[in-house]
């Protein structure tokens, strides 16, 4: 009787137990219901966007490895942004496969921090708005010159340097040609080397005729330029078009990036460097001192 009584006792023990824990699940779960169904309420229903998984540079192709989906609240989604609300698993991992496929190609037209959200307004399919024009300042020109490795540093300038433009060209007067410098422009920027810009897709493709294999290269580390371009005043453009199409070979000095004083050079020429060297026709050579005769 005693053990029938113990049971009894137990089972009732047991179910209240059960009951109260069962009330205090209920209570904890009625509790975060309400926390979330309040954040809900202030900060908006989540949504999935998309974001950087590491730093992403300027001009950068953009790659599935570097993107992630992140859920955040409705009202902390960056205008623009690139999301979608579907919460299934399944539609969420087809809806991130379907933007990853629609980006690919893009490259981004600002740098892109770990965490941040991408936005169609960050990203832009290669285009005229990722070419040249939209570097070249209001109110100035781009002009291209020929160069080579002996006028243009050795190759060694790049996109965004600044360089100083020195026209050597030969002068007929009445003593004859004579070959003469000036520093024509100082502290211009350069935008671009060949087809490597500053804000253009840095790679160059080719394609291999016998297999067509296709080879990507980066174009910042591409020296088989031939020109460089230059943002000018019109006026210095018209200058430097004249120039070009005559008998001067145009020179680029280049300067450091916090140099932008201007200085006063005048023009020069070779009898400034050697002098007179020229003798008159009816001169005769010194007779040499010593050895054969």
């Amino acid at each position: 009787m005693h053990l029938r009584r113990d049971f009894v006792v137990n089972n009732k023990a047991m179910g209240l137990s059960l009951f109260m824990a069962g009330i205090a699940t209920y209570l904890v779960y009625s509790s975060v219901e309400s926390i979330r169904e309040e954040t809900v309420h202030r900060n908006g229903t989540p949504v999935i966007v998309l974001v950087a998984k590491g730093d992403i540079k300027e001009m950068q192709a953009l790659d599935p490895a570097i993107i992630e989906p992140k859920e955040i609240p409705k009202n902390y989604v960056e205008p623009d942004a690139i999301s979608y609300s579907d919460r299934d698993s399944s539609t969420s991992s087809d809806l991130f496969k379907q933007r990853i496929k629609e980006l690919r190609g893009a490259v981004a037209l600002v740098p892109i921090k770990k965490g941040e959200q991408l936005a169609y307004n960050k990203v832009r399919e290669p285009s005229l708005r990722t070419g040249l024009a939209p570097q070249v300042t209001p109110g100035k020109r781009a002009i291209s010159i020929t160069v080579d490795e002996r006028t243009s540093v050795g190759k060694l300038v790049k996109p965004s340097d600044r360089v100083d433009v020195i026209a050597v060209i030969d002068v007929t007067s009445s003593g004859g040609v004579q070959r003469v410098a000036r520093t024509i422009l100082q502290d211009v920027a350069i935008l671009a080397v060949g087809r490597s810009v500053t804000n253009n897709l840095p790679r160059k493709v080719d394609v291999d005729p016998s297999s067509g294999k296709q080879t990507v290269r980066p174009l910042a580390d591409y020296d088989g330029y031939s020109s460089v371009t230059l943002e000018v005043e019109p006026a210095a453009a018209q200058s430097l078009a004249l120039l070009s199409m005559g008998n001067s070979t145009l020179f680029l000095t280049l300067r450091n990036a916090d140099d932008t004083d201007r200085t006063s050079v005048g023009l020069v020429t070779q009898s400034d460097i050697l002098g007179d060297i020229r003798r008159p026709a009816s001169a005769t050579p010194p007779a040499p001192q010593g050895g054969l005769r």
